[in-house]
């Protein structure tokens, strides 16, 4: 049975030190990184997949190791465990958003921060039918609608493993969806975030750390 564990917590490292847990690419990448918000934000992401991966699909959160082949998804894994998990992981501002499956995943979180040309980023990768409705939005909810498709489209890039590609961005609409037709969901979060995650049709055993209401099913069509 495919599921996903999806928490959303403020980026603080666990205590102790990284070396416990952390493999020889991790710490190497580690030590490359210089400021210490980014540094917090690697190690929070990077325990709270283990600790997903645990809760979800057994062992103790040390058991799994992190593998990211070059142009692919990262992945977990451990001693015994076939299929390696799936891991998106996504930071904004002081928060930070982990998902764990044994499926294909990818996640994005959102905090508008400053002001931002909304629609010169939506020319630039979202479909015309989504321009459409952005531009017929009143404007205390086109921001918010904005951020709904962006981190739609954020999402399914870090699904596929290409990243957030423009050109295919622009061919790939968002269609509102019925719960068992959904391959991906949003939630508008209580303190004003916008959460995103892109997996697979009728994807509804997602298991939620915390309370944010019903998601929003979505399909992302080919135009």
């Amino acid at each position: 049975m495919l599921r996903c564990l999806l928490r959303v917590a403020e980026a603080i490292p666990p205590s102790g030190t990284a070396a416990d847990w952390l493999s020889e690419a991790e710490r190497a990448r580690l030590a490359a990184m210089r400021a210490p918000r980014r540094r917090d934000q690697y190690l929070a992401g990077h325990w709270l997949a283990r600790s997903l991966a645990a809760r979800g699909f057994g062992g103790h959160a040390g058991d799994w190791h992190w593998q990211h082949p070059e142009g692919e998804p990262p992945r977990l894994t451990r001693s015994g465990w076939r299929e390696p998990l799936r891991v998106s992981i996504s930071h904004s501002g002081e928060r930070i958003a982990v998902a764990v499956a044994n499926g294909p995943v990818g996640l994005d979180l959102e905090y508008p921060q400053r002001p931002r040309d909304l629609d010169g980023l939506a020319a630039f990768v979202f479909t015309r039918g989504e321009r459409e409705r952005l531009a017929a939005q009143p404007a205390p909810e086109r921001a918010r609608a904005f951020y709904r498709y962006w981190a739609l489209k954020e999402a399914e890039g870090k699904r596929c493993g290409k990243g957030l590609l423009p050109g295919r961005a622009r061919r790939l609409q968002c269609e509102p969806a019925a719960a068992e037709q959904a391959e991906a969901l949003t939630w508008q979060l209580p303190d004003g975030g916008m959460l995103a995650i892109a997996a697979w049709p009728g994807i509804v055993a997602v298991i939620g750390e915390q309370d944010w209401g019903a998601p929003t099913g979505w399909r992302l069509v080919e135009v």
